[in-house]
């Protein structure tokens, strides 16, 4: 009897779940847990961006792989146009030399960029427009201007934020032991004005760890740009960016040596009327102990600040740098952050630093002597 009770009771209790599952309430309740957990991943804001503002703060904070769709309407006023819509006005010749945030944008074009760095590599928005976050950090939005010219007006912006289904830009786990103990036999600590027996020049400040096209892509990402490499080749592309109302930026740079041979690259930010005298730029040279499983890049890092007289010739000048040289070695570094390509990085120190010395042409260099390491992401975040 007692067997049959307990019998019954399980039936019934089974015949009460099955009630349940198939009631309305039920499926009414799924469908509602469905749309709150949908809602928990969307994100929406409207925001005024004004044109006497260049960066406008969104408060709206992202992380990295967040997909953000981003509409705008209105005009501003921009000088002699008007009616300036958020896709920007068409460009003319005058924009080539304009240092617009944006340089390959139209004048008051609407543009963001993720945290408040200048290392931050700036976007193009327009009015409708859609991009997936490299990195965390805050959403700020701009009016695409120069120094000279701050847009009269507002635009209305609606962002919608769909947060990714899982954390990216975290920096991985990497045992840097190994490779510090071959760099610190192998890497040279400066870079030479010739091949052989040359003037010691800039410090040896930073090595990547990725394949040339991680590299390039990476450096791209980031906002710089690859310098031409020959005097012929700035003149082809002077004369192309200007056809496409571009700004030229890709001035080449000095050629400089290190194991025996000239940079396999250059790269410089700056703006388009500064270029000449004022740039973030650095080298990087394929090393020669590099292998297929690991290729590393030895790289020398200075910030271009203005010009002065060469030491080397009587009659000469010379970039002059910014002597703090770690400066512009975590600079580079941080516009790899910015824009999502460091799986890890690491400072190492050598076994006779460097702290104080002069530049081939007698400029004076100041450093804490370490060189950072970064090992690029496979493919950005």
């Amino acid at each position: 009897m007692v067997g049959g009770t307990m019998t019954s009771m399980k039936y019934a209790r089974w015949m009460f779940i099955a009630a349940v599952l198939s009631s309305p309430f039920w499926h009414a309740e799924r469908a509602h847990s469905a749309v709150a957990e949908s809602a928990a991943t969307t994100k929406s804001a409207n925001v005024s961006v004004p044109g006497n503002q260049k960066w406008f703060d969104t408060g709206m904070d992202v992380n990295a792989g967040d997909k953000l769709h981003i509409t705008a309407k209105g005009t501003v006023t921009m000088g002699q146009n008007a009616a300036i819509t958020p896709a920007g006005a068409p460009r003319g010749w005058v924009d080539t030399l304009r240092p617009l945030m944006v340089p390959s944008a139209g004048r008051g074009a609407l543009v963001g960029r993720i945290g408040n760095s200048d290392a931050a590599t700036p976007f193009v928005v327009g009015a409708d427009g859609s991009v997936t976050a490299p990195v965390a950090g805050r959403l700020y939005l701009g009016i695409n201007q120069d120094v000279t010219q701050a847009p009269d007006g507002k635009y209305e912006v609606h962002i919608d934020r769909v947060v990714a289904t899982s954390a990216a830009g975290s920096q991985a786990k990497y045992n840097f032991q190994p490779l510090f103990a071959e760099l610190n036999q192998k890497l040279p600590y400066r870079i030479s004005d010739k091949p052989e027996n040359g003037n010691p020049g800039d410090l040896v400040n930073f090595v990547l760890v990725g394949t040339q096209e991680q590299v390039t892509k990476a450096f791209k990402s980031a906002g710089w740009l690859q310098a031409d490499k020959t005097n012929k080749d700035a003149v082809v592309s002077a004369l192309l960016a200007t056809l496409q109302k571009d700004p030229y930026m890709t001035v080449p740079m000095s050629i400089l040596y290190l194991f025996g041979r000239p940079q396999d690259f250059g790269f410089e930010r700056t703006d388009p009327v500064l270029v000449a005298a004022q740039r973030h730029h650095f080298r990087i040279w394929d090393a020669p102990f590099s292998t297929p499983q690991q290729m590393l890049w030895a790289g020398a890092g200075t910030h271009d600040i203005g010009i002065e007289k060469d030491q080397r010739s009587a009659n000469a000048i010379t970039h002059k740098i910014d002597q703090e040289v770690d400066k512009e070695r975590d600079f580079i570094a941080a516009t790899l952050q910015q824009a999502g390509w460091v799986q890890a990085m690491e400072y190492m120190t050598r076994p006779n630093p460097l702290t104080e010395t002069k530049t081939a042409t007698g400029g004076t260099i100041k450093s804490d002597g370490r060189v950072l390491v970064i090992v690029l992401n496979k493919t950005q975040q």
